[in-house]
């Protein structure tokens, strides 16, 4: 195997680590957004963008691992004792990569919380602000008849 898949697959990994870090970050921001007295919608949806790129670059790494892996798994397998210390690296980031995953995974699952809390909150607002219109539009319309002198009749008979 030529040192250069080597080299090339644990710079993917560490790549992969990098991500995730700043995945994590996001998450993080996320979170706060989302637990703010008065939510940024402008920032949220900066930052959903700003994961979804991350997502497609982590995905474009991980396919791109699989298929050097794929061209050169017999020759890995074949000559490990040669590659003792990149496979132990890699092994290493591979350890990182699934700490990073589960942290992710966990904080992802708070935000779902997080988000269903903030919709459970708008919906309330909405719903109470058309409580308000409705109220409002009802006294109007009583303080109309109000003003309004219904027809009278005059009897003229004695």
């Amino acid at each position: 195997m030529s040192d250069a898949y080597m080299t090339m697959m644990i710079e993917s990994q560490e790549k992969k680590l990098e991500l995730l870090n700043r995945a994590i970050e996001l998450d993080r921001e996320q979170e706060e957004i989302m637990t703010g007295e008065k939510p940024d919608m402008g920032a949220l949806n900066a930052n959903i963008t700003a994961k979804g790129a991350l997502v497609a670059e982590l995905d474009r790494l991980d396919d791109g691992f699989e298929a050097l892996y794929a061209k050169v798994r017999d020759e890995f397998i074949e000559k490990k004792d040669a590659h003792k210390d990149e496979i132990r690296t890699l092994q290493g980031l591979i350890r990182k990569i699934t700490e990073k995953i589960a942290e992710v995974e966990a904080i992802e699952a708070r935000s779902k919380v997080n988000f269903e809390n903030f919709m459970k909150k708008r919906r309330q607002n909405l719903k109470e602000s058309r409580g308000s219109v409705k109220a409002a539009n009802v006294y109007a319309v009583n303080m109309r008849r109000m003003n309004k002198i219904d027809s009278m009749f005059l009897d003229n008979k004695k």
